[in-house]
């Protein structure tokens, strides 16, 4: 139609009018051009401020799988003190053989500490999040984390040695009877039922206390778990804080 219009006032010879049909030509490209600008914009201003919203749950989870782990490791790590109490002792484990044997298995649980980031790292693929703040309090968090998992990245050499020298059977009962996971959660159970007679358990947890590689390899595993819990606590008021950060963009937007 502005074509029309043109090419008649072209052969008519009025300028004015062919000034005024390209003028509407040009600002109705430019409006056209700013339209998509606004809209490519506002899509991903949508796609970021969705994204914002899965950060701040894969962060929430993070923090919940993150309590569960501190709980995990306080458990190892007083399993591992009665352990190696129970090595030291030269009087033997008495009448709690299958208890000290129990705890030679939670001693050697093991659970990696790396949270999960894949939302995050979309974002940044993406060149997001476009707050700075966000960046700096999630790398924050991430700097701890990392810090753990590079400790925690290799089983201990202790959990092959015990499982080495704790018979089939025994490590069989103890799987069934004083272990469980549900829902992601590892529970290390103090009272489960016996599964070997105390004379038997007492041989077995006999052979353990004379061999001095457990003792070793015992010991540096429990220097690693000493400081896990507490550092775990202190990620997650870090990720606690990344989320107020996070939330305060979400209002803003």
């Amino acid at each position: 139609m502005i074509l029309a219009s043109v090419t008649k006032h072209v052969k008519d010879q009025n300028w004015f009018a062919v000034f005024v049909d390209f003028f509407i030509v040009v600002v109705g490209v430019f409006i056209g051009i700013q339209v998509a600008n606004w809209n490519e914009t506002q899509s991903f201003n949508d796609r970021e401020t969705k994204l914002l919203i899965e950060l701040k749950r894969e962060i929430e989870a993070g923090i919940n799988t993150t309590s569960q782990k501190a709980d995990n490791y306080r458990q190892v790590l007083a399993a591992a003190k009665r352990s190696l109490a129970a090595i030291s002792n030269k009087e033997g484990c008495k009448a709690e053989c299958w208890r000290v044997l129990v705890d030679f298995m939670h001693a050697s649980q093991w659970v990696s500490v790396r949270v999960d980031r894949s939302i995050y790292d979309e974002l940044r693929r993406l060149g997001l999040p476009s707050n700075r703040s966000i960046i700096d309090s999630i790398e924050v968090i991430l700097a701890q984390n990392e810090g753990n998992a590079i400790i925690f990245d290799d089983k201990p050499i202790y959990r092959a040695k015990i499982r080495q020298l704790i018979p089939f059977d025994v490590q069989e009962f103890y799987w069934l009877n004083c272990y469980t996971f549900s829902g992601g959660v590892e529970t290390y159970l103090l009272n489960c039922i016996e599964g070997k007679s105390n004379l038997l358990a007492a041989q077995i947890v006999s052979n353990i206390a004379n061999n001095p590689d457990i003792k070793l390899h015992l010991t540096q595993w429990a220097g690693h778990l000493v400081t896990i819990p507490s550092s775990f606590d202190d990620q997650n008021l870090d990720a606690m804080k990344a989320i107020k950060v996070i939330d305060n963009e979400l209002k803003r937007r």
